[in-house]
């Protein structure tokens, strides 16, 4: 009954989210970006705020929205971050679409009433200089900034750049026919390359390069191109230093840096959204109990992975979700960061994957396809892109004319950039409101904290006894076990106030306390000397407040 409940629920929330039609055809580029921005400012002027976070090393905008009445700081806030990972436009229409779709649906008691308990932080598109290769003369997976980098320790900077062999405006790869090589033609299609193995004829093994000239003489290949650091490994948890576009320390670049500091600022946030290649929600991360016994934790803590296993089951509810997905993380990711670095529970997902193909019913269709025996990623996504119509998805393999490799066959083709990390924009409206839905019912899992069974007795002249229950009426913790280490995570907090001339006799004038599962509740009991006004307050920044005063006579 509860499943076809929530069924009900979404199909109702869908509802309430596609109310107004949002023309869009295509992913936005930073000038769509920014008019969508300044549209929603227009329209829901009431419960929108957009402002620049910061401006990159390059000049891009960083852009924040803010989605709430009123206070927004003052109340407790999710937030969502999209565009981590360059070539992933969809974390970008999707972080937009939440906010979008919030907006749209702010008409309905239920989303007006969400958007005045919580507020909802929005910052849609983390690589603003990666992302735009997307839309360049030159497309190729970008994952770095603006910043010149010194990729190969030579002590030059972009001096390996890209070239476009084949002058058809998209970088793919190249392949020479090499006995030493270590990649063959894949036996279900050659036009996808595999890894080599032993049983392999040495005649018919390739070297695979990126597609372009070795400028500098290093006998690589565009390995010292534009840009850059990639945000989604500049961040300090596990930051992977030395390692291609991760900066010389983490938190190194404006953009990074810039969003650490607002979210240290902001002790209301309960919990981080990220649409990125980080993986847990499809599949939680799993507890394992040496992380308890590490000096530095570097895994899931116990009951945070119960929420996280919970939160899952939310997101599946919600969201069209393959099967056989594994949780995944990376090092000096954003994501993991705000789990382990910020002390929040932390979701991110990419929000679609790549579907597996399915063989044809039709015998005689299915005749014309070999089995992927060995279910080769790619020789999946070139059947499944190919059965839906998707333009330029695989670039044929071409014969070039290459300086580096005199007398020898050299051609360039291969899978086209983007193909993999994006669906086709049509599937992204579905998506976007898969999302939003997901992205309301997180909002009201949050942990709340309320005053029950409060009771008074006089015990004396002028002698009253006080009793309150503290109880998270939520169903997440009221913080989560990693962040319960954390000094920058404000502690559930009681407080009493007394009026002039009360004293509190016994009981602690502020008491705090730990982490408090759903359900879970406090008793607490004072003994004031005094008639006069007495209010009990309790509540965090990330919680919200509830009080109750009381007039002793």
């Amino acid at each position: 009954m509860f499943k076809i409940l929530l069924r009900l629920g979404g199909i109702l929330l869908a509802c309430m989210f596609t109310m107004s039609a949002w023309g869009q055809r295509q992913y936005r580029d930073g000038r769509a970006l920014e008019r969508s921005i300044q549209a929603l400012e227009q329209q829901y002027g009431d419960f929108f705020k957009a402002s620049q976070l910061t401006q990159t090393s390059g000049g891009l905008p960083i852009w924040q929205l803010t989605l709430g009445k009123g206070d927004t700081d003052s109340r407790p806030a999710l937030v969502i971050v999209g565009g981590v990972a360059g070539p992933h436009l969809l974390g970008q229409e999707l972080a937009m679409g939440v906010a979008e779709n919030l907006l749209a649906g702010s008409a309905a008691d239920s989303v007006k009433q969400f958007l005045d308990d919580i507020t909802v932080y929005v910052f849609p598109q983390m690589s603003p200089e990666a992302a735009a290769q997307y839309f360049s003369e030159i497309k190729f997976e970008r994952q770095g900034n603006g910043r010149e980098v010194d990729n190969d320790r030579d002590g030059y900077t972009n001096e390996d750049v890209h070239d476009d062999l084949d002058s058809n405006g998209i970088l793919t790869q190249m392949r020479i026919a090499a006995p030493d090589g270590k990649w063959v033609m894949h036996p279900v299609d050659s036009r996808i390359m595999r890894k080599a193995t032993p049983e392999d004829a040495m005649d018919s093994r390739y070297h695979v390069f990126p597609e372009g000239l070795d400028n500098d003489r290093d006998g690589l290949f565009n390995e010292d191109g534009v840009g850059g650091i990639h945000f989604n490994k500049n961040w300090t948890f596990n930051h992977p230093t030395f390692s291609d576009g991760a900066g010389d320390f983490g938190i190194s670049e404006i953009e990074t840096r810039a969003l650490a500091d607002f979210l240290f600022e902001r002790f209301n946030v309960f919990a981080v959204l990220t649409f990125g290649p980080s993986e847990n929600l499809v599949a939680p991360y799993v507890y394992r109990s040496a992380h308890d016994r590490q000096r530095v934790i570097s895994g899931i803590l116990s009951s945070d992975a119960d929420v996280n296993k919970m939160i899952s089951g939310l997101y599946g509810d919600f969201v069209e979700t393959p099967k056989g997905v594994a949780s995944s993380s990376q090092d000096g990711g954003f994501m993991e960061w705000a789990y382990f670095h910020y002390g929040r529970f932390s979701f991110g997902t990419p929000g679609w994957y790549v579907p597996e193909w399915q063989m044809p019913k039709d015998s005689a269709e299915a005749a014309t396809f070999k089995r992927n025996t060995d279910k080769n990623a790619d020789v999946n996504l070139l059947r499944w892109a190919e059965s839906q119509e998707v333009e330029r998805a695989f670039v044929p393999w071409d014969t070039v004319v290459h300086p580096d490799f005199p007398g020898e066959t050299v051609e360039v083709g291969g899978l086209a950039p983007f193909l993999a990390w994006n669906p086709p924009y049509a599937q992204v409206r579905s998506l976007k409101d898969q999302h939003t839905q997901f992205a309301f019912a997180l909002g009201q899992k949050r942990a709340k904290v309320a005053i029950s069974q409060f009771r008074q007795e006089q015990v004396g002249d002028q002698l009253w006894r006080i009793k309150a229950k503290v109880v998270n009426i939520g169903k997440m913790p009221t913080a989560s076990a990693i962040g319960d280490q954390f000094n920058w995570v404000k502690r559930l907090r009681v407080d009493i106030e007394l009026s002039q001339g009360q004293v509190l006799s016994t009981g602690r004038p502020v008491y705090l306390f730990s982490a408090m599962d759903s359900g879970e509740s406090q008793e607490l009991s004072w003994l004031i000397r005094g008639n006069g006004s007495t209010t009990i307050k309790v509540g965090a920044p990330h919680l919200g407040y509830d009080s109750i005063t009381i007039n002793l006579q």
